[in-house]
């Protein structure tokens, strides 16, 4: 780590050997009921933006830095679900689940001055997720099929940062929803639907968010061109699609709270053309400045 006047140059080391295994088991109870269970660890690294030490303005009333001893997140998953087959290709499903994470990593505040906070992301201790989670495939028709899910499930964070105890929990939820009708072999009409309700942080909460989106795809040419026009984030002026605000707090200390309103009802047409079909067998590099800072 360094900086341009030379007067920063530090060597950070981060050294660990962890086992990540993982472990699935099937059992068919009949033709259409099949009960699993799995286990996994996994790890969540950092991305650069979050371990960046050196703060930058967001804006007038927050600096923004990360922890340059910011540790991955180790994540342990255990689930019990069932499945089960129904007439006409549909299907229903329910999945309970556990989950542990270690090193949980938060947006969290400090005062700065007497109109600025401090914001930085720092690992405040462990979370734990107890929760649900169902859904059901519906077909009433061989062209329109649908897809419901929902998650319900127990949120807590036990830990600490600037010497003081975190200790929040909530219930939170989300609902998805998928509809596609099939108007020929070559077109379609989907909708979609996604719903998160409130969720705590270390510090405060995150507000619900919610998108419905509507597409129109047709293809012509044998399939060669496909054209798609999207109707992203719906809104109209009459519902608060795509909004979101987040609020942080320290008693006797600080209290902000910015809602967050991003584009809505935003019109997409493509065209795509296939000159020679065939399998697409190139392989790219990861990113984490494409895939994680942005």
């Amino acid at each position: 780590m360094k900086d341009k006047t030379n007067t920063i140059d530090e060597t950070l080391i981060y050294d660990f050997v962890k086992l990540y295994p993982s472990a699935s088991l099937q059992f068919e109870v009949d033709e259409k009921t099949k009960i699993k269970a799995a286990y996994s660890k996994r790890v969540e690294r950092n991305s650069t933006f979050k371990m960046n030490p050196f703060a930058e303005r967001e804006h007038s009333e927050t600096l923004e830095q990360g922890d340059k001893n910011l540790r991955p997140e180790f994540i342990d998953l255990v689930e019990l679900g069932v499945t089960k087959d129904l007439k006409g290709g549909n299907s229903i499903f329910a999945t309970g689940y556990f989950r542990h994470v270690e090193n949980v990593v938060n947006r969290v505040n400090t005062v700065y001055n007497d109109t600025i906070l401090n914001r930085i992301y720092s690992n405040v201790g462990n979370a734990k997720a107890v929760g649900l989670e169902i859904g059901a495939e519906i077909k009433p028709t061989k062209s329109w099929s649908n897809f419901i899910g929902a998650n319900i499930y127990n949120y807590s964070i036990d830990g600490s940062f600037d010497n003081r105890t975190i200790d929040t929990d909530a219930t939170i939820y989300s609902v998805n929803l998928n509809s596609t009708w099939r108007f020929w072999d070559n077109a379609s009409l989907q909708f979609t639907f996604n719903y998160l309700s409130d969720r705590n942080t270390a510090q405060g909460e995150d507000s619900r968010f919610y998108s419905p989106n509507l597409t129109l795809q047709k293809s012509y040419m044998n399939d060669r061109l496909t054209a798609t026009l999207q109707w992203q984030n719906i809104d109209l002026g009459l519902l608060d699609t795509n909004e979101q605000r987040i609020t942080t707090f320290r008693q006797n200390e600080f209290f902000t709270t910015t809602n967050y309103i991003y584009e809505v009802d935003m019109i997409i047409l493509n065209l795509s053309y296939t000159f020679k079909k065939g399998s697409n067998k190139s392989k790219f590099i990861d990113s984490e400045f494409g895939k994680k800072e942005f």
